[in-house]
C-alpha cells in the first residue's frame, strides 16, 4: 500500500508509515507528502477509512486483476459508503469477465462493472474522487490531484482493494483469503 503520493513511499500493509528520511530533500517531499494524505509518520495504515476504490484501466485491469477481487468479495458485500468503480482494460476481458462468471461474484457482492476506458485512473471524465476523500486504487502510478483535485489515493493491490471495498477502511487482505 502507498502511504504519499508516489509509487516509491510503498510499504506493507500491515506495516508503520516510516519516519521522516534524514536527507534534507527526500525530508521536504516526504514532509509534504504527509500532509497532503493527511497521515503521520509512525502511524498504522490498517483501519485507515476508505471512500472510493478504483480497480481497473489499462494497467490493472486485466482477467487477474478482477479475479483477484472477486476472489475477496465472494459471498461478501461491498461497504454502503464505499464508491467502487470496476473498470476492465479492454472489452476483450469484459467478455472474459462474464464468461468466468466473476460479474455475478461482483453484482452479488454489490459492485458494478463498468465500460472499458481510463476512468477514474487520471480522473478525465465525471469518474473524479472528490477533494478530501480517500481512494485505494490498482493504478500504477500517483501524485497529488491524479485521481481528481484534492483527491487522496493509496495505490494498493486488487486485493487490497477488494477488501478496503468491503470493510470500508484498509484491511490487510490475507486475513480474508
Amino acid at each position: 500500500i502507498t502511504y504519499g503520493t508516489n509509487p516509491g513511499m510503498g510499504m506493507a500493509i500491515d506495516g508503520k508509515i516510516p519516519e521522516i528520511p534524514e536527507d534534507e530533500t527526500a525530508a521536504i517531499s516526504y514532509k509534504k507528502a504527509l500532509a497532503y494524505m493527511d497521515f503521520q509518520a509512525g502511524e498504522s495504515m490498517i483501519g485507515k477509512p476508505v471512500d472510493y476504490v478504483f480497480l481497473g484501466a489499462c494497467t490493472n485491469g486485466r482477467i487477474e486483476d478482477f479475479r483477484a477481487f472477486a476472489s475477496i468479495v465472494k459471498g461478501r458485500r461491498k461497504a454502503e459508503h464505499v464508491t467502487a468503480w470496476l473498470v476492465p482494460g479492454s472489452w476483450k476481458v469484459r467478455e472474459q469477465i462474464q464468461q468466468e462468471g466473476l460479474d455475478k461474484i461482483l453484482q452479488e457482492a454489490g459492485f458494478e462493472i463498468r465500460q472499458p476506458s481510463c476512468s477514474a485512473c487520471l480522473a478525465m471524465n465525471e469518474d473524479k474522487i472528490p477533494a478530501g476523500k480517500y481512494a485505494v486504487s490498482t493504478s500504477n502510478r500517483n501524485f497529488e490531484g491524479r485521481q481528481g483535485p484534492g483527491a487522496r489515493t493509496m495505490l494498493a493491490s486488487p486485493y487490497t482493494a477488494a477488501a478496503a471495498a468491503v470493510y470500508g477502511r484498509l484491511t490487510d487482505p490475507r486475513t480474508l483469503l
